[in-house]
């Protein structure tokens, strides 16, 4: 990688100095429409899933799906690669230009840090350094709710540490003094969210900060967050990748999205597996490893490459990277093994732990096992039903990666699961046509993104409790807790009918039979459960009753519980 970023910011300072009497500066960053990077739609006959692992096998970029056409990027010699295969481009769509900047003072920032300032790039992304600093600034300014914690250092640091980047992860809890520790025995269960694998996705850390956000600022004013962190620790990895990030803001910075830019660089900066430097265009072959094809989970399989210039290089061996074991360590450190070594060993009904890696593009929530379709994990049910409950929210097409797009290997979702039993997702974020899509959308499309996800993100965090279990009961909304003299009056919605509508396999609902709140203490604090009313007989139905209470009271959870026996996760709300 140091030969072609060496190359590169050669050419890129004469190509500057060359055209800087002739052209704006925003027409430069943009490159021109000749270099463009160009998205093929392909088809052929049969099972889409099936052609994008053929394509993915034949050491093409595959970057989605989009109804029963397979979007690859276009490089040197995919014409004959897709005849061989029986396939034909049924449609180009042109990548676009870089977008048109932002002012950067609309990105969220916690209230506590409301003076502070980031810096950017792109139009308002927030560059590594501006993350390290809102890592440390925010362990600083929180320590009520807060620990930062270092994992391990980048290829880049360990190679030379005036150059690399810390990786680093921050705890949000209440009470963080109490908590947060190393080991896997902890008090209270835990939700891991980790962004930025793949360092083109810019779009990704920029949802864990949002996540932070809005964890930070209601902790003490939003009863659902309130409960979350009283009861869970949520861990946060916004960026996994910084070395590659970096290499990106530099691409975006001066070359645009234009198909030689470094702006699609994918993979972390370790170079010492190619001889010389990787053959252009950027966008289809660069130095570095595949930081979610390295994972000692099935390694080497479907939906890698061996050739080290390739999108989906998988390393030399099974973590190899610093960025992969480094992380997998503080999994191990995190989350106690809760499964059995065999394939078929199920993780058992009182399993804690969640995780979610989070991708761009596609408008997908994926789970275990990647490597075939045909073979389901011996949690499918819990996991299926935890991921379509999730699309409820966000509307994403939803299953396993061989059912809605295409085999992988490697990855690290699959790995959480595999090694330890915690329930492990992959969110690709954004469409794949049309406004906001592509791995570079400007900087605008953050606030959509958030707005469809921020919801599924929080249920993933609260059914980290009992994973399995709770994600089958039904969804509790609209929950509403007024004050009487001696009782509290309850309104809300239960229905065991909330889950996503687009993918496959998705869950029958059960008829809601039974429903409880709990007031101020939690049953895992020991909290008193008192019952509530069903009006209705189905799926879906209105809770409401009268339950006792001191008048002190300040926070309600309230839960639901379908035919098949199954208590969903709690949802909570201030008593007014």
């Amino acid at each position: 990688m140091a030969k072609r970023l060496s190359v590169l910011r050669t050419a890129l300072a004469a190509t500057v100095v060359a055209a800087a009497a002739l052209l704006p500066a925003p027409a430069l960053a943009q490159g021109s429409a000749a270099d463009a990077a160009q998205i093929l739609h392909v088809t052929a006959p049969g099972d889409p899933a099936e052609l994008g692992r053929k394509l993915a096998e034949a050491g093409l970029d595959v970057l989605g799906r989009e109804g029963s056409a397979i979007l690859v990027l276009r490089q040197d010699g995919v014409t004959g690669t897709l005849a061989g295969l029986g396939a034909r481009t049924v449609r180009v769509q042109q990548v676009p230009a870089a977008a048109t900047p932002r002012a950067a003072a609309a990105y969220p920032k916690p209230k506590r840090l409301a003076g502070k300032e980031y810096p950017t790039f792109y139009g308002g992304y927030r560059t590594v350094e501006g993350f390290h600093s809102f890592v440390a600034d925010v362990a600083k300014h929180y320590p009520d709710l807060t620990k930062r914690v270092a994992y391990g250092q980048s290829w880049q640091r360990q190679r030379d540490p005036a150059k690399g980047n810390q990786l680093e992860a921050l705890c949000i809890t209440a009470e963080a003094w109490r908590g947060c520790e190393l080991k896997p025995d902890s008090a209270k269960p835990r939700f891991l969210l980790m962004a930025q694998i793949h360092a083109r996705e810019v779009t990704t850390s920029e949802q864990a900060w949002r996540f932070i956000t809005r964890l930070l600022d209601g902790a003490y004013g939003e009863a659902e967050v309130a409960a979350l962190l009283g009861g869970t620790e949520v861990w946060v990895v916004p960026q996994v990748n910084p070395d590659g990030i970096g290499v990106v803001q530099d691409g975006l910075t001066n070359a645009g999205t234009s198909a030689n830019s470094s702006a699609w660089q994918r993979k972390n900066l370790n170079d010492s597996n190619s001889v010389t430097p990787c053959p252009g265009p950027w966008s289809s072959n660069h130095e570095g490893i595949d930081l979610n094809r390295n994972w000692d989970s099935r390694w080497g399989g479907v939906g890698t490459s061996g050739n080290a210039c390739a999108q989906t290089y998988r390393g030399p061996k099974a973590a190899s990277e610093p960025e992969t074991h480094q992380l997998a360590g503080l999994f191990e450190k995190l989350f106690p093994d809760q499964r059995g070594p065999a394939e078929t060993d199920a993780a058992p009904a009182t399993t804690r732990g969640a995780m979610i890696t989070l991708h761009t593009y596609g408008n997908l929530v994926l789970m275990p096992w990647g490597h075939d379709p045909k073979v389901k994990t011996p949690n499918d049910a819990g996991l299926r039903s935890m991921a379509f409950r999730m699309s409820g929210y966000n509307g994403y097409n939803t299953g396993q990666p061989g059912e809605v797009l295409y085999n992988v290997t490697g990855a690290a979702d699959d790995w959480a699961y595999d090694k330890l039993g915690i329930a492990g997702f992959t969110f690709e974020i954004g469409p794949n046509s049309g406004e906001c899509n592509g791995f570079h959308p400007a900087y605008s499309c953050q606030d959509k993104f958030w707005e469809l996800n921020k919801d599924a993100l929080l249920y993933a965090a609260k059914s980290a409790r009992q994973p399995y279990v709770s994600t089958l009961g039904p969804t509790v909304s609209g929950l509403t807790v007024k004050r009487g003299l001696f009782s509290v009056e309850v309104s809300a919605k239960a229905d065991d009918n909330a889950y996503g509508t687009v993918g496959v396999g998705r869950p029958a609902a059960q008829k809601v039979v039974e429903a409880e709140i709990y007031l101020d203490r939690a049953p895992w604090n020991g909290g008193h459960a008192r019952p509530l009313k069903i009006n209705g007989d189905g799926a879906t139905v209105e809770l409401g009753g009268k339950a006792g209470a001191w008048g002190l009271e300040r926070l309600a959870y309230v839960r639901a519980k379908d035919a098949d026996g199954n208590w969903g996760p709690f949802t909570s709300a201030w008593v007014k």
